[in-house]
């Protein structure tokens, strides 16, 4: 495990008012690290490792951390949430979602031009976040496909 800045974690959840416990310090750093979206079942086996915790404290965690904007959420093609960590900073990115392994990976962020027509085809409403995912078959599936 990439080692814990848990003074830089602790500031993040006291700044957010949020209150820093083992679970949410733990829950937050394999967010901060995870090169990709997470599903609830995969946070929890990852911090079932490191500490004691009840899938019911990973759920709240995460609602709070969404309500917060340290985490955003999205759903993927078969209605599973997906979270990941938002950086400070961070521009809105699409996701591509293999159809095959169901593997969500993060594609490049929006530039200033993209996301403007994006909001423009929204017209008079209020854009706050933009979420694009891509489906079809990651590059691994598609060479298991071919052979």
């Amino acid at each position: 495990m990439v080692h814990m800045n848990s003074n830089e974690i602790k500031e993040e959840l006291n700044r957010k008012g949020i209150k820093n416990t083992k679970a949410k310090s733990i829950l937050l750093h394999i967010l901060k690290n995870s090169h990709a979206p997470k599903d609830v079942s995969t946070l929890y086996e990852a911090c079932s490792k490191i500490t004691s915790v009840n899938l019911a404290t990973i759920y709240r965690s995460l609602r709070q951390f969404n309500e917060k904007n340290i985490v955003q959420e999205f759903l993927s093609s078969d209605g599973v949430a997906q979270y990941e960590y938002i950086h400070q900073g961070a521009k809105s990115h699409p996701h591509f979602e293999c159809e095959s392994c169901r593997q969500v990976f993060c594609l490049g962020e929006l530039q200033f031009d993209d996301a403007l027509h994006f909001s423009n085809m929204a017209k008079k409403h209020k854009v706050n976040y933009i979420n694009i995912t891509l489906t079809g078959l990651c590059e691994t599936c598609q060479e298991t496909a071919q052979t």
